[in-house]
């Protein structure tokens, strides 16, 4: 059973990615010239709304 902190949690990582990460140009660029992998480094190591979802997504373990 989820916590109503973790639910809010995943609602708040359903938000960023849905305004911020499904329409990132850099991320879209990155798959496009370069891999999957590397847009996915990018975004968890150098990205603001990416270590913020990570740092979420901790929180949910």
């Amino acid at each position: 059973m989820l916590t109503e902190e973790k639910r809010k949690a995943i609602d708040m990582i359903d938000t960023l990615m849905a305004d911020y990460c499904t329409q990132c140009l850099i991320k879209s660029h990155l798959r496009k010239e370069e891999s999957k992998t590397s847009a996915h480094h990018f975004c968890i190591q150098q990205c603001s709304i990416g270590q913020r979802i990570q740092t979420l997504g901790k929180y949910l373990q």
